[in-house]
């Protein structure tokens, strides 16, 4: 049992614990079919939020409740978790139990893993809790006040999960002009998606415990912004063609889905009333998603920044890729491109198999796939609001979860588990000459 395969196996059994609880007659109102049960939790294991059901109409008080608890485990992960339990509990860990820890949350190395560990989860819950209470004075302006604490603290961690579930009536859409809803969502998402190393980081360096920031926590803080820029203006100029909609909506609009696009899966809107070119767009903010080792999805932000980086070097002749003045290892050059290459050939084969078997065009199909890879829990949808897949066969709803699955993992480690990882061999075979 390698860590991967753990990792994977620790997935899966949360999974299967998810299923069967929201498959209880108290989870849900009038009942649901096993494979439903099954997508939902798998969706919420991987913060995803593709629905194949109404969250609201279909699930009871302690339905919600499941789907909540295991947003929250799925954000940092069953062995982040796990494992800080056994530390308050001040159980000592073995190196096994380090390295799997470091795998699961993507920390570089083992040093200062613990100390981590102990500051992040204290971090989050306060987050959530702070967002909550941010969102509270909001949904008392609409509902009573259980109702109103319930969904404050439900959306909140939703946010800062990057999970995309919803337990409103009608989802956020009447609420698409509200400048305190979006700001407060969107800053909860933003600070999921940095990464829980980048977050780690900012405070050490808050507290002056270190005195510079690491390259890592530059690239995606100055890409972070980059992205979330350049997709205000490209939707906010798509934005322009709509009838009924004031200029203050608008812009909300663009700014709210350039941030919830990228990994969160929130939406205000119909999505169907961008242009195909938008919702391009939006697929390539998916696939990039946002920083490594935390709530977000995607490729992540460093690994497209290496492959720009390495396309760049190339082309100027230098036979070293260096950015901010440090040189990136070839190991991480090479992680960089074959977990771009795996990928885009998975996502690209999922797709065209998708829109065979489903009869779906090609570009709500690919939005859904990347949607679900990344994993972000956009759709293009069907007409009763739930996500296109959700019209589709158990044949189709099963590769989607393997992609929910697969995404929230990440694709190199789900290969790792599968294939495992032999040692190098020292012996050098003769160099082979190709023509490119």
């Amino acid at each position: 049992m390698t860590p991967h395969r753990i990792i994977l196996l620790s997935y899966l059994v949360l999974i299967a614990i998810g299923t069967l609880l929201l498959y209880l007659p108290i989870s849900t109102y009038e009942g649901i079919s096993f494979l439903d049960a099954l997508f939902t939790a798998t969706s919420a294991v991987s913060i995803t939020g593709l629905v194949v059901v109404d969250t609201y109409k279909t699930f009871t008080p302690f339905g919600k409740f499941v789907i909540l608890l295991l947003i929250q485990i799925g954000g940092l992960g069953y062995m982040g978790f796990t494992t800080y339990f056994l530390i308050l509990l001040r159980r000592k860990l073995s190196l096994r139990d380090r390295i799997l820890l470091a795998e699961s949350v993507n920390y570089p190395g083992l040093h200062g893993l613990v100390r981590f560990l102990k500051r992040v989860v204290p971090f989050v819950v306060g987050v959530e809790l702070l967002g909550a209470l941010l969102l509270l004075p909001f949904f008392l302006r609409h509902f009573d006040l259980p109702t109103s604490l319930a969904m404050s603290v439900f959306h909140s961690v939703s946010a800062f999960n990057n999970a995309g579930f919803s337990i409103l009536p009608e989802g956020l859409s009447p609420f698409r002009g509200s400048l305190w809803l979006n700001l407060v969502f969107s800053l909860l998402i933003i600070l999921g998606g940095l990464g829980f190393y980048v977050i780690h980081e900012l405070m050490l360096y808050q507290r002056k415990e270190i005195q510079r920031l690491s390259t890592h926590t530059k690239l995606v803080l100055i890409f972070t912004l980059f992205l979330l820029v350049a997709g205000f203006f490209v939707l906010l100029s798509d934005t322009i063609r709509w009838e009924g909609y004031s200029l203050k909506e608008r812009l909300l609009i663009a700014f709210f889905h350039s941030v919830s696009s990228r990994t969160a899966g929130f939406s205000t809107v119909d999505l169907k009333n961008f242009s195909e070119g938008a919702l391009f767009f939006l697929v390539v903010l998916m696939f990039v998603g946002t920083g490594p080792g935390g709530t977000g999805g995607g490729i992540k932000i460093t690994t497209a920044v290496v492959i720009i980086l390495v396309v760049h070097s190339y082309l100027k002749g230098s036979g070293q890729v260096v950015v901010f003045g440090r040189r990136i290892p070839e190991d991480t050059i090479q992680r960089a491109i074959t977990i771009f290459v795996l990928s885009f050939t998975y996502t690209t084969l999922a797709t065209l198999i998708l829109a065979h078997t489903e009869k779906t065009p090609l570009l709500p199909t690919l939005f859904e796939t990347v949607s679900a890879f990344s994993p972000v829990g956009l759709s293009l949808g069907n007409p009763q609001g739930l996500s296109l897949c959700a019209d589709w066969s158990p044949f189709g709803k099963v590769v989607i979860i393997i992609t929910m699955l697969m995404g929230r993992m990440g694709i190199l480690s789900f290969m790792l588990a599968l294939y495992g990882k032999g040692e190098e061999s020292r012996i050098k075979p003769p160099e082979a000459r190709l023509l490119l």
